[in-house]
């Protein structure tokens, strides 16, 4: 299914409420996925947590809950990027992905909706969630690869604090002081979380794209094997990996409380 407004459109699925491909005014923004998996290209929805969780399991309220293992020994990038979700849109240009989320793996049923909007120069992204009878722990990412040839920078301001992990995937609490603000981005293997407040521009050939974050202070910068040499992964995430474990951004929602979340992309030239 598609969204569109004159030149610019997003290609979308409701499994998942996947996101395969975005123009803008006519310029291809994500690279879609050649293989079929999700988190290899377009943008990918992460619910109830981003990135890994160690050993697949965790406790909450003191009750232990397991989770599928797909990343060796660990659990990944949520468990709703094969959930069906119910879909509605009058606008050519809007569409609302909606579904109540239950899982053994976790401790209480949540509402979801993820509403998707796009303009000439923009594509707007917005996440609610709603605990509907347990308190339940809330993590939310998105993984869009974004398209780039050659040289390509980031442009942001304040600081970007890198986390410092106890071992390969796993944050130890805390942060360096980081600077990849212009710096030729091509030259860099990335797959580290950060934090930074603030927009971000994505700058590439005579491309400028601002990614606007509403409620969602971390990123995970990712170019390696996926990213084809030819994108970059810059994903907006309200956590940190193994929020379960280390509790770094973790969002734990009482019942009837609503989460709200989400981001911008904007091509500026």
């Amino acid at each position: 299914m598609k969204i569109s407004y004159n030149n610019s459109y997003a290609a979308l699925n409701n499994s998942g409420a996947y996101l395969h491909d975005l123009y803008l005014n006519g310029t291809p923004i994500l690279m879609p996925s050649t293989d079929n998996i999700d988190t290899h290209g377009g943008s990918a929805v992460l619910f109830p947590f981003g990135n890994r969780i160690r050993d697949g399991e965790y406790e909450y309220k003191n009750q232990l809950y397991k989770l599928p293992k797909n990343d060796g020994n660990n659990s990944i990038h949520g468990l709703i990027r094969d959930f069906n979700f119910e879909y509605e849109g009058d606008n050519k240009n809007e569409i609302t992905f909606s579904g109540i989320f239950q899982h053994p793996g976790y401790p209480g049923r949540a509402q979801i909706k993820i509403n998707y909007v796009i303009s000439q120069n923009k594509f707007i992204t917005n996440f609610y969630v709603k605990s509907l009878d347990l308190q339940i722990p809330v993590e939310v990412g998105f993984h869009p690869y974004f398209l780039v040839s050659g040289r390509y920078t980031l442009n942001y301001n304040g600081k970007l604090k890198m986390m410092n992990y106890m071992d390969t995937y796993f944050p130890d609490g805390t942060y360096t002081d980081f600077d990849l603000n212009d710096h030729d981005l091509s030259s860099y293997s990335l797959d580290n979380a950060f934090k930074l407040h603030g927009d971000i521009k994505l700058i590439y050939d005579d491309h400028e794209i601002r990614i606007h974050r509403k409620n969602m202070d971390y990123i995970v910068l990712y170019n390696g094997r996926y990213a084809s040499g030819k994108s970059i992964a810059i994903e907006p995430m309200t956590g940190s990996p193994d929020v379960y474990h280390n509790k770094i951004g973790l969002i734990n929602l009482k019942k009837d409380e609503i989460f709200e979340c989400g981001y911008e992309i904007e091509l500026l030239k």
